[in-house]
């Protein structure tokens, strides 16, 4: 892709992520070009449809994440703390998991839901390499009897869906759930 063409699609990528946020999935194309600072037509060029467009805005955030999970999986390899390795993920994916609430919205308004099985993802994909890195993350933490032995990476996306999109309540909530998910003391 030419530098100029890489630019554009990094510009709308961000328009989208902010016009979505703000107007939910009723965002138009055209404001959406607008804010990013390029022709309609070079929007569509990229993004034939809305769908496209919220998809590969969404697929963008995954690979935000699966960077941070991949490398947090790389940490705890060369022997960071599991643990700490996970709440940091956690921390991170409910900061995202917030920010992203609305892409979501959109997504499943456009007839694309978020799936959180990560076998339904394509080998490769941003969404399988995040869960299979905080998948092994959690193995980690299970192995060092961090966490409890029967904790799942469903429950852990079933607790992070409940996030609060508040800053405060959120780390809080993050806390209180590594709290319930720690190995409990004794033998």
């Amino acid at each position: 892709m030419r530098t100029d063409a890489a630019r554009n699609r990094a510009r709308i990528l961000a328009a989208a992520r902010a016009q979505i946020a703000a107007h939910g999935p009723d965002a138009a194309m055209d404001a959406i070009a607008a804010h990013a600072g390029v022709a309609v037509g070079t929007l569509y060029r990229h993004y034939p449809t809305k769908a496209d467009l919220v998809a590969a805005v969404i697929e963008d955030s995954l690979g935000q994440f699966a960077a941070i999970a991949e490398a947090a999986a790389r940490a705890v390899d060369d022997g960071a703390d599991a643990f700490h390795g996970l709440r940091d993920l956690m921390l991170a994916f409910a900061e995202q998991h917030t920010r992203d609430r609305a892409l979501k919205a959109a997504s499943t308004q456009l007839g694309m839901p978020i799936h959180y099985d990560i076998e339904r993802y394509p080998d490769g994909s941003a969404a399988r390499r995040a869960g299979t890195s905080v998948a092994h993350v959690l193995e980690a933490a299970r192995a060092a009897s961090a966490v409890r032995v029967d904790l799942t990476l469903d429950d852990l996306t079933m607790l992070l869906n409940g996030v609060p999109d508040d800053p405060a309540h959120r780390d809080r909530y993050v806390d209180i759930v590594l709290a319930g998910i720690a190995r409990p003391p004794g033998p």
